[in-house]
């Protein structure tokens, strides 16, 4: 086979290959419990009013009982307190919440069951701060139920 076809076939696999969404699965060791704790992240596909937002799913829990958790980080700063957040998983109906701001003051966790990702494509979140613009963040979470079983949760819902 000649360069040409061997690029035009290369060509032809990648385009036929399904999009995977560019999760990223980093590993560290919890000094405490020496076990390796891993975390999923998965960027947003662009800033809104020049603030970006990474979305984060890891295992916490209390003695070897683990839950996945949903965290979303963004670049901006927010105000203590509840902060009113919707999401929406492909074309089904927005959630609405209103959660607590986390400890960073940069995002919130537990608004949404990691359960509910399996099978979906996008996920779109608007955060509703109390003293800025709204932020309209969308990601392409295709392949998170492969991604976060990986992170070896023992339960895969708060719910269990």
């Amino acid at each position: 086979m000649g360069l040409k076809a061997a690029l035009i076939a290369a060509g032809l696999i990648a385009v036929s290959l399904p999009a995977q969404a560019a999760w990223k699965v980093t590993s560290k060791v919890d000094r405490m419990t020496d076990r390796a704790e891993k975390t999923a992240s998965v960027a947003a596909k662009a800033s809104d009013h020049g603030v970006s937002a990474t979305l984060y799913v890891y295992c916490l829990g209390f003695k070897g009982d683990t839950n996945p958790i949903v965290n979303i980080q963004t670049t901006a700063r927010f105000t203590p307190g509840r902060m009113g957040l919707r999401y929406r998983l492909d074309n089904d109906e927005a959630e609405p919440r209103f959660m607590p701001v986390d400890s960073s003051g940069h995002g919130m966790s537990l608004w949404a069951e990691p359960i509910t990702f399996f099978g979906k494509k996008r996920l779109r979140v608007e955060m509703q701060p109390a003293r800025s613009n709204n932020l309209f963040f969308e990601f392409d979470i295709s392949g998170a139920e492969q991604v976060i079983r990986g992170l070896g949760c023992k339960k895969l819902s708060m719910m269990d």
